[in-house]
């Protein structure tokens, strides 16, 4: 498996060139963080609206 993403990657290099692959692979990464953290957040957001709904309850 990681002979095919190696492989990918070396086609990438040949198809766009460096720096643009580069871009690519750390703008990917970036768009992982974000998600990842926009994923925390939301659980965030569910778990204090749970807690305050719980909380409210006699």
């Amino acid at each position: 498996m990681p002979l095919i993403i190696f492989l990918i990657l070396v086609v990438l290099i040949a198809m766009f060139g460096f720096w643009d692959t580069l871009s690519a692979l750390l703008g990917s990464l970036l768009m992982i963080i974000l998600f990842a953290a926009a994923a925390a957040g939301l659980v965030v957001l569910a778990g204090m609206y749970g807690w305050r709904r719980i909380k409210r309850r006699p």
